[in-house]
């Protein structure tokens, strides 16, 4: 009669576990990127880099999780399109994020024209 329902992914569920993860941890990111000791750029970022680097590591993590969730068969997906999507954004966000950092940095150290 009635096929039985097909079981989520745990591949799926781990991914959008570690997508989550990362969002929170980019959140973090975000906040001590923000916080006014580094709005000068007189010193090098490191915790800032550092936990941008993690940030990313995870969510390229969550990334390949939910691209291995959405290649299985016979298992719900949408767990792994979920960490997919989250995943993507949050790479789109962590680019966006160290560019501003970059151009932070460039406005507080600007090229000598000699150097030029």
């Amino acid at each position: 009669m009635n096929a039985p329902r097909p079981r989520h992914s745990a591949l799926g569920i781990a991914a959008l576990v570690v997508s989550l993860v990362a969002l929170v941890l980019f959140a973090v990111t975000a906040h001590v990127a923000h916080l006014p000791r580094y709005a000068g750029m007189h010193e090098v970022p490191v915790a800032v880099l550092v936990m941008l680097f993690v940030c990313l590591g995870v969510t390229v993590v969550g990334l390949l999780l939910g691209v291995g969730c959405a290649l299985q068969h016979q298992r719900r997906r949408v767990t792994g399109v979920l960490a997919l999507g989250l995943s993507i954004t949050l790479l789109w966000a962590q680019a966006s994020l160290g560019s501003w950092v970059h151009q932070q940095w460039e406005q507080a150290h600007p090229v000598a024209a000699d150097q030029a």
